[in-house]
């Protein structure tokens, strides 16, 4: 029964951080251009300033951007909606107020 829980945990704790790794592969992918890396750009809000950028209607982020046409119309995208949970969860890992330290790896 111990070695089950270890497992699990285990387990529990890589997907988590593979939720992360794809975060960070979007984030790369759609914003490291105009803001750079997610190690420098991440630390730059709070968890609480990036929750409110990617709330339901996310407003904040679409002002944020509003203007470059081009993100615009991908965070109105299906892409957008499908990537931006994981994006979010990536931002969280590295907000100001987090207790993860970029590495090297991250």
């Amino acid at each position: 029964m111990r070695k089950l829980a270890i497992l699990l945990a285990v387990v529990l704790s890589l997907s988590y951080g593979a939720r992360e790794k794809k975060g960070q592969k979007y984030y790369l992918k759609r914003c490291s251009s105009c803001h750079g890396s997610g190690k420098m750009w991440g630390n730059v809000a709070t968890k609480e300033e990036w929750k409110s950028f990617f709330t339901i209607d996310i407003k904040d982020l679409k002002e944020f951007h509003q203007d470059n046409p081009e993100v615009l119309k991908y965070i109105d995208s299906k892409e957008f909606k499908k990537e931006k949970a994981r994006m979010y969860r990536f931002l969280q890992e590295f907000a100001s107020d987090s207790e993860t330290i970029p590495s090297c790896n991250n």
